[in-house]
């Protein structure tokens, strides 16, 4: 089985990968690409720390995998910048996989706000079966 997973750098992340830990043992054959999207809307206010945010932000995304192969074994890692909403359907396109897996992330509009609005458009745009963890 092939599963894309999709993850932010949240409070909730930990809690995510150990969810997907128990998920993916359970498995026999279990292949696992792990997409973290930059938001390159971040970009758009600042002026002049580009940079050192492109810098923080790399940081942040180099701990997210480390803590993914320390935790998960054996992942793909994906590093990708774009709005996140637009990009993961890029991903999804562009990778074979048998089942997406994301946890509640970001919470930005009112029909979003119980399960985040990055969890609920993979629901409505993803053609394969999606897991969403809280």
């Amino acid at each position: 089985m092939n599963i894309l997973l999709c993850l932010d750098n949240s409070a909730n992340t930990e809690k995510l990968l150990q969810r997907v830990r128990q998920f993916a043992g359970a498995l026999k054959h279990a292949n696992i690409k792990m997409v973290h999207i930059i938001d390159e809307q971040l970009f758009y206010t600042t002026t002049g720390f580009e940079v050192q945010l492109n810098e923080t932000l790399q940081e942040e995304s180099s701990g997210l995998k480390e803590r993914c192969l320390e935790l998960l074994g054996e992942v793909a890692y994906m590093e990708v910048y774009g709005v996140p909403l637009l990009k993961i359907d890029e991903v999804l396109a562009g990778t074979d996989h048998d089942l997406v897996i994301s946890g509640t992330l970001n919470s930005h509009s009112f029909g979003g706000r119980l399960m985040g609005s990055f969890a609920e458009h993979l629901l409505h745009t993803s053609t394969k079966p999606v897991l969403i963890i809280p």
